[in-house]
């Protein structure tokens, strides 16, 4: 194990600004706790049926040794790996220092790094604000405010409502701020600049030129926090969130030659037939593209028989060589007949391969089955 000086390697801080803290039990229980994840689905117009989105939960790494942890150091230049669970500065190559910070109406948003993924552009992010605005909003020393909408431009692509998903740090930082890692969808795009999304399902590194830098502005319209227990007139979820609106912008450049290289794309082509409980069609898996960050997998499931509205669900899980089960997030839409979703999955450092296994599911009758004859295989991650 490397000892706490190691993650220091590359940086350049006064070890004296950090304390040596002592842990409790019950400080090392709350250290090991799950990451905290929202999960906001794109907005859908034309397709009403869903918006979902499934959530599992990512362990935080920690340093312990000794019973200590050296605080915030283990943050320094590896706030993605850590919000992502992945070995220390092992997306060094994929990913940009940025470390710009907007400010508006006291709250400061400031960037730390950014990476441009398969399908998506990840954040690593620190929010804070100064005690008169907490103070203005109601809020207490503990309670984080988050990010809220954003909308991201490259080149002359501009990328919004589209599925976003946040980790958050479970504990603050030293001087009040929040660490977050905030993951946008880059598949609903304005392509001509008129402020309207005009492709759907849009694949950004089949777009993008590897041999070219891009522009690239982050701007958040809003900001989110919880308002405290007095505040909350009723106790359903929208009136116990507050919105704050502003521009919180920052502006840098991106080259997706490195992350494009090291994407692929599997050709699937399956078409699974599926006759459960009355539940009666086809599901299509046309293909799955293996980023070093993650697995993508666009799938449909067209009815044969009838409406699919309700609690049915017909999806894909997909597990690795040991059986740990991959799948993090779906988000999608449909009609009475047609079910599409974008499923996300994890790609572990030691995944070699992936295991595809259909299930359907009637929330709304509460009974689910995976259908384990029309599983199978697919090796990856192979150099």
């Amino acid at each position: 194990m490397k000892n706490e000086y190691d993650f220091l390697n590359g940086s350049s801080i006064d070890v004296d600004e950090y304390e040596e803290i002592e842990l409790t039990a019950s400080e090392k229980k709350r250290m090991k706790k799950r990451l905290k994840r929202e999960i906001k689905p794109a907005r859908k117009k034309a397709r009403p049926l869903i918006a979902a989105a499934v959530l599992l939960l990512a362990v935080t790494p920690v340093m312990i040794q000794n019973e200590t942890v050296w605080a915030s150091v283990a943050r320094i230049g590896q706030q993605i790996e850590l919000l992502m669970n992945k070995p220390e500065g092992s997306l060094s190559s994929y990913k940009k220092a940025v470390n710009e910070t907007a400010t508006d109406q006291g709250i400061q948003v400031k960037v730390n790094e950014l990476m441009l993924d398969d399908g998506q552009v990840l954040l690593g992010l620190t929010i804070s604000a100064d005690e008169f605005r907490r103070t203005a909003l109601g809020l207490n020393r503990n309670t984080p405010i988050r990010p809220g909408e954003l909308r991201v431009k490259i080149g002359n692509m501009s990328f919004f409502d589209s599925a976003s998903s946040i980790r958050e740090e479970p504990i603050k930082n030293k001087d009040g701020s929040w660490d977050y890692l905030y993951a946008l969808k880059l598949t609903q795009a304005d392509t001509n600049g008129d402020g309207k999304i005009d492709v759907e399902g849009y694949s950004v590194l089949d777009h993008i030129d590897p041999n070219k830098n891009y522009q690239i502005s982050a701007q958040f319209t809003s900001l989110e926090f919880e308002k405290n227990p007095g505040q909350t007139k009723s106790g359903n979820y929208r009136d116990s969130y507050g919105e704050i609106k502003g521009n919180w912008t920052v502006h840098t450049s991106v080259n997706g030659s490195k992350i494009i290289a090291d994407t692929k794309v599997y050709p699937l082509n399956k078409e699974i037939p599926i006759s459960e409980k009355g539940i009666e069609g086809v599901l299509s898996i046309k293909e799955v593209r293996v980023s070093p960050v993650s697995i993508k997998m666009h799938y449909t499931f067209t009815s044969s028989n009838g409406s699919i509205r309700g609690g049915t669900d017909v999806g894909v899980d997909i597990k690795d060589q040991n059986g740990r089960n991959l799948s993090e997030s779906g988000s999608g839409g449909g009609t009475d007949t047609v079910i599409e979703m974008d499923g996300e999955y994890r790609n572990d450092k030691d995944v070699t391969m992936l295991r595809f296994i259909p299930y359907v599911s009637d929330h709304e009758k509460d009974w689910s089955k995976d259908l384990t004859s029309d599983a199978f295989n697919l090796k990856v991650n192979d150099n």
